[in-house]
């Protein structure tokens, strides 16, 4: 199944760059395919981070490990050092992605097939953490537009590739939408929210198939 036409890794703003980036060096692929790499990029899409930070947010992944990964992801350029913070004896360093994370169909493939679920594995952890954050902290439906909803469906071909382009166009929409807000936000001084819009389409078995 070609999952990056189903499941595309936008995440968030606060990135260097909101242009969509395209693969063109296999040492980048590389980075970008591994699964710790893979949650550091979502997590610095959030905005800039530290080491340390970061590492707290990741089970059994020591410090040393997420500094040899952001090591990694700075040399290919897919992360930039942005400050350097004094703590009394200790140094903060902070980084920030510099575009967002996105596999393109080909780039998918191209992935060694035992990793694209580990990929897939954490990004859906982090999906399951902003929703219990937001949860907890009572603000899931504190805005009465928000939305949520799950349709289970039946397609043919054709219908699974008409759900594909549906879910493009929103979320190119959504990303544009970001844009502009980030652009008034500079203008007019108004406080940004921090939002999450998650997609996602995929076929699953009968229920009882294997009864």
């Amino acid at each position: 199944m070609p999952c990056t036409q189903t499941v595309k890794y936008f995440q968030g703003g606060n990135v260097a760059t909101q242009a969509r980036p395209h693969l063109i060096d296999e040492r980048v692929l590389k980075a970008q395919s591994h699964p710790i790499r893979a949650h550091i990029l979502n997590i610095l899409s959030e905005g800039p981070s530290s080491p340390a930070r970061m590492q707290r947010r990741m089970e059994n992944v020591s410090l040393n490990l997420v500094c040899h990964h952001i090591k990694v992801l700075r040399d290919v350029g897919l992360i930039e050092l942005v400050d350097v913070r004094q703590h009394g004896g200790r140094r903060e360093h902070i980084y920030r992605a510099t575009q967002r994370q996105y596999f393109t169909l080909d780039e998918w493939l191209a992935i060694d097939s035992k990793l694209r679920n580990p990929i897939i594995t954490t990004i859906l952890g982090q999906i399951s953490e902003d929703t219990a954050r937001a949860i907890l902290e009572g603000r899931f439906a504190e805005l009465p537009d928000s939305h949520l909803s799950r349709s289970p469906i039946e397609l043919d071909r054709k219908g699974w590739e008409e759900v594909v382009a549906v879910l493009e166009t929103a979320l190119e929409g959504v990303l544009e939408a970001h844009a502009r807000s980030v652009e008034r936000s500079a203008e007019s001084g108004e406080e940004l929210m921090p939002a999450r819009v998650m997609i996602m389409q995929f076929p699953i078995g009968r229920e009882g198939a294997g009864d």
